[in-house]
């Protein structure tokens, strides 16, 4: 009965527009994602003040997932929520053409995480709930509620090794 709020689908169901939608990628996972990109030159999905320091980007209310992705390098942090499916989606395909990296929950039991894993080059299983950054009432810094994976199209992510565990897919 206590731990109820954890299984509540109300929370991954929110609209990408929701303010807890909004998790911002920890400098100790971009610092190395910036040096394996040689720079990020599109982040997609990203607040007005651009925190990623991407060369462009999209912020809401604009929607990076539909607009143009024309650049070598591409970081993608998404909303969690169901939303995630569509951004997952776009960077398999944009792999395809230029570097992505995607940073997404490790539920690695859904179907978009499945498939996420059959397009990919290369992931990362991060060793630890990512830490945002952001601090709670209390003082203490919020953390992820799930582990976290970072996947790379287009991009071999086995250099990030220092974050977790790599998974190269078998085909």
């Amino acid at each position: 009965m206590l731990a109820d709020h954890r299984f509540d689908n109300a929370k991954r169901r929110r609209p990408e527009s929701h303010v807890r939608q909004a998790m911002l990628t920890p400098e100790y996972v971009l610092q190395p994602v910036r040096e394996l990109l040689g720079g990020i030159e599109l982040d997609p999905c990203t607040e007005p003040d651009n925190p990623i320091g991407a060369d462009r980007f999209y912020c809401p209310p604009e929607d990076g997932a539909t607009r143009p992705w024309n650049a070598e390098t591409v970081f993608v942090n998404p909303p969690y929520g169901e939303a995630r499916e569509r951004w997952v989606r776009r960077c398999i395909n944009e792999g395809q053409h230029r570097k992505v990296v995607l940073l997404i929950p490790s539920h690695t039991e859904t179907r978009i995480f499945q498939e996420a894993l059959r397009a990919c080059v290369s992931v990362v299983l991060v060793r630890a709930r990512l830490r945002f950054g952001v601090l709670r009432e209390n003082r203490r810094q919020e953390a992820a509620s799930h582990g976290s994976a970072i996947f790379g199209f287009g991009v071999d992510v086995s250099p990030l090794r220092d974050l977790g565990t790599v998974v190269a897919p078998v085909i």
